[in-house]
């Protein structure tokens, strides 16, 4: 398990311009997300994100900081820890989920070292729709100190974008135009 940290943000493309003229270019690649849940939607309820991206589970249980959009994952990504995860929480294992939701993304991988510290920048094209995000991985940083860290990027690169969670969440995003149930609760 480890936690990450996390803003975004909606494209636009002078952001992006600057984004790729100072930063490393580390990847492109196709990620294919199967979102499961259980027919009452008890995990999107309770914000843990079980999906299957590219044939591995992977649990994240998010907090959003409302004041600052900055969104802190614990992400799980072995099956007897999830099954564990979920058995405590909700009396479920993951086979007893049902496939929910599914996100196509292309995804362009930045990276950017700040502080003895490395930002992640995920360039994300899904469903018609554009998104990034910044993201820091760390178990030692406060979330204060990861969205300053985050806010300094954003000022040093001059980055205008805004948060917007009806353009900037892939999950409410492909929701609203594949399962309803699922954006009322994500909005």
């Amino acid at each position: 398990m480890y936690i990450e940290m996390e803003k975004k943000y909606s494209y636009n493309q002078d952001d992006y311009e600057k984004i790729v003229k100072n930063c490393k270019f580390e990847w492109i690649k196709d990620i294919k997300d199967y979102y499961l849940d259980t027919p009452d939607y008890r995990l999107f309820k309770n914000k843990f994100y079980l999906r299957m991206r590219n044939g591995i589970y992977e649990l994240k249980i998010t907090t959003i900081n409302e004041e600052t959009n900055l969104i802190t994952s614990k992400e799980i990504i072995w099956d007897d820890e999830i099954d564990d995860i979920l058995k405590k929480e909700f009396n479920i294992s993951i086979d007893d989920t049902i496939w929910v939701l599914f996100i196509d993304t292309s995804r362009e991988k930045f990276e950017y070292k700040m502080w003895w510290e490395t930002l992640n920048i995920d360039i994300d094209s899904f469903q018609y729709w554009k998104r990034y995000e910044i993201e820091v991985v760390s178990e030692s940083k406060t979330s204060a100190e990861v969205n300053e860290l985050i806010e300094d990027f954003r000022e040093l690169l001059w980055l205008e974008s805004f948060y917007d969670w009806e353009q900037s969440a892939k999950a409410t995003v492909c929701a609203r135009n594949q399962n309803l149930e699922i954006y009322e609760i994500l909005k």
